[in-house]
């Protein structure tokens, strides 16, 4: 698995999520502005292309395709594939995440640090927020929070940028279990391909991992599989 450091407490966190697609009986999620699906979750360029800039921010040499590649490894194939396989328990943290209410009084974590400290994706989430006020419900691994970016430190070079940060989280998965957890849900999940510019981007390894079983239609409807 290709891996960008992200230490344990602070997964990667990415913009806020948009809301699910309705789904009609025997319907699958509308795929509108879709570049990959993982089983009926899609995955849409414009929601991923902060972080890919933000990759390419602090690594100007990468590739475009190989900042996509960490993006996709590091944030939105897991993240699509752990809502896939635990969509009631996703669903209800992002409710109560959406619907925390005095959120200077319930902090769970403040912390500072450059993007190494603090995780790519929460990083890349924080930096673009308007200082001391808090976000929107953001999507993390196996995760919901709502962020604050409480002081900034800005340098010519990325890399040590400093943010001081504060969240709140609503967690739908074990941090204790949750490498395991992630494993088993990419493992299980079934990769569409309906963008070739970004499938280009997806590691022939997790190609093969994610040969799980299409959503009814998916091969007659999303075209050839990975």
């Amino acid at each position: 698995m290709l891996c960008l450091l992200v230490p344990p407490q602070i997964l990667g966190a990415c913009r806020p999520a948009p809301a699910p697609a309705a789904v009609a009986d025997g319907a699958t999620v509308a795929t509108e502005g879709a570049v990959l699906l993982v089983d009926d979750v899609p995955l849409r360029a414009e929601d991923m292309q902060t972080i890919v800039d933000d990759i390419r921010r602090l690594y100007p040499e990468y590739s475009l395709v190989h900042a996509r590649r960490l993006a996709l490894t590091n944030e939105f194939l897991p993240r699509a594939a752990l809502r896939s396989s635990r969509e009631d328990a996703w669903s209800e943290a992002r409710r109560a995440c959406t619907e925390a209410a005095d959120l200077d009084r319930e902090i769970a974590w403040s912390g500072e640090g450059t993007w190494k400290d603090l995780g790519l994706g929460l990083w890349s989430a924080a930096r673009a927020l308007p200082p001391g006020t808090w976000s929107g419900p953001i999507e993390l691994v196996g995760r919901w929070v709502r962020l604050r970016l409480d002081e900034l430190h800005p340098a010519s070079d990325a890399a040590v940028e400093t943010l001081r940060v504060s969240l709140l989280e609503f967690a739908y998965m074990s941090p204790a279990a949750l490498s395991n957890d992630v494993n088993q849900a990419v493992d299980g999940a079934h990769l569409t391909v309906l963008d070739p510019a970004w499938g280009e981007a997806v590691p022939e390894s997790w190609k093969h991992r994610m040969r799980g079983v299409a959503p009814h239609g998916a091969r007659a409807e999303r075209g050839r599989d990975p």
